[in-house]
């Protein structure tokens, strides 16, 4: 053992071997892409922003390119700026792109590592996303529109009682339809016991799933300090919130058991999981509880919500959609599922919501399970990759290499439906990342898509949307900024 006389010299060698052998091993395996100069052990790690992350990965494409690289403490990521990139990385190659990284805070500390959105690419991720996918692919949403056609009737008569309570009764919509379908729980009012419990669940989730959000996740051994010690903040938060990671599982998962065994539950995601041969109790319960947590109705609240935003803002695009329902429905009846197809005005208004202000401006991080090589550069195994979505917002994806379409993304500040019209249909934020990519694309994207769409066609049919005037008699707008995090 060196003496303390010697320890800054060893030091200081070590840390050279540590340098050489790192820059020779990048000369022999291939070169990384290019990103922020990193310091020596650390790497990155004073670079990795901690909030809004997409605007500072906006900056460093001006100064680095499509493809940015930064190893905080050794672990190597890359984001992903273009559209032709990310297709390749995370949609053809999948296979070996689809896994998750390590998430110790969300994960080993707060005990989410039975969300199977967090689970690494494996044959137990299968048989969680075949389970969930059996139950909410496309081809048997048409048998929820009943549960749909409820819950938005029960936000139309809200609106019309307290329009100003909009948040509120928009989140209701949204739980309300996936508590149904998923427990056959009637959630019959905004304070409801599961709705909160989500919200509060989610307040301690949403912030701790990104690179860069805790320390713990980038330095791995500091979760074993205990949480008393100074700095350990994220073990006292990592504490406060765990206990709810277990109760969103668990408590509604027992009561649908419960009625089950009094044969007292209506069809839904349990009941009909456990008819199926060979059901495993703890996938079915696991799957139930992302479902619940909220990743379809989560988006399509935020859709909703930034729908409202751009009616407020925008005038004209609902005198628009007001002017195509009427024609449709004579005026005298609410538009329904059939009429979709006769309000393409109605979908382009919410794939510019898509492209307008993302639900999800980041998508969650994909890992690499074995080592590639694109365009020349070199990604070891367990990379990173993290993209910025979807299409055409003002501060992500450039897809000037592969579609050659700048004029419909110009001015990408104003809504403009339109920008989606017949010929730029390929262009739909929905399909191009705004549910995801590959293998990890949301499985309940055709559910929240569903849910979306109705409400905002029948709001649209039944109200004007109009903001509230000062005393002047002018209009109170909103402003625009937005928080950071996984879902807006």
């Amino acid at each position: 053992m060196p003496s303390w006389s010697t320890l800054p010299l060893t030091t200081a060698v070590l840390l050279f071997a540590y340098c050489v052998s790192r820059e020779l091993k990048r000369r022999t395996l291939g070169r990384t892409p290019p990103g922020p100069k990193g310091w020596p052990i650390v790497g990155n790690i004073s670079d990795i922003p901690h909030s809004k992350s997409w605007l500072t990965y906006v900056e460093w494409r001006k100064i680095y390119g499509d493809i940015v690289y930064v190893e905080p403490f050794g672990s190597p990521t890359v984001i992903l700026n273009n559209l032709e990139d990310i297709r390749e990385l995370l949609d053809k190659r999948s296979a070996i792109t689809a896994s998750r990284p390590r998430m110790v805070m969300a994960n080993e500390l707060m005990g989410w590592d039975w969300d199977f959105v967090h689970m690494p690419h494996d044959d137990y991720w299968r048989r969680h996303r075949k389970v969930f996918h059996q139950y909410f692919q496309q081809k048997n949403i048409p048998n929820y529109y009943p549960t749909i056609r409820r819950s938005t009737a029960n936000l139309l008569n809200q609106l019309a009682q307290s329009p100003s309570r909009f948040r509120e009764h928009i989140k209701q919509l949204a739980a309300a339809t996936i508590l149904k379908l998923t427990y056959d729980h009637e959630v019959a009012s905004e304070n409801d016991y599961y709705v909160s419990l989500a919200h509060r669940a989610l307040q301690g989730l949403l912030p701790v799933v990104h690179i860069g959000s805790s320390v713990v996740d980038v330095i791995p051994i500091l979760k074993h300090i205990p949480a008393w010690f100074p700095g350990a903040s994220f073990k006292r938060t990592a504490q406060r919130n765990a206990k709810y990671s277990s109760e969103l599982r668990d408590v509604p998962f027992s009561q649908a058991k419960q009625k089950m065994a009094t044969n007292t539950i209506e069809p839904c995601f349990v009941s009909d999981s456990f008819k199926k041969d060979g059901a495993d109790e703890e996938v079915v319960k696991n799957a139930a509880g992302i479902a619940y947590l909220g990743k379809p109705d989560l988006q399509t609240a935020s859709v909703i919500e930034f729908f409202f935003l751009a009616m407020l803002r925008y005038p004209e695009v609902q005198a628009r959609a007001r002017q195509e329902i009427d024609a449709v429905t004579g005026g005298n009846r609410l538009p329904d599922f059939d009429d979709r197809s006769s309000l393409p005005y109605v979908d382009l208004i919410i794939a510019e919501l898509f492209r307008w202000r993302p639900t999800t401006p980041l998508g969650m991080h994909h890992q690499s399970q074995q080592p590639d090589t694109y365009k020349g550069y070199y990604f070891p195994a367990g990379t990173k990759a993290l993209f910025c979505v979807p299409l055409g917002c003002t501060h992500v994806i450039n897809c000037s290499h592969s579609i050659p379409f700048q004029d419909i993304f110009s001015e990408p500040e104003k809504f403009r439906p339109e920008r989606f019209l017949k010929e730029n249909a390929e262009l739909d934020p929905r399909s191009m990342g705004g549910f995801g990519y590959g293998r990890r694309v949301c499985p309940g994207r055709y559910l929240a898509d569903s849910s979306a769409w109705l409400a905002i066609a029948q709001v649209l049919a039944a109200f004007t949307i109009q903001p509230k005037r000062d005393t002047n008699d002018k209009d109170i707008l909103p402003s625009l900024e937005y928080g950071g995090g996984v879902i807006m």
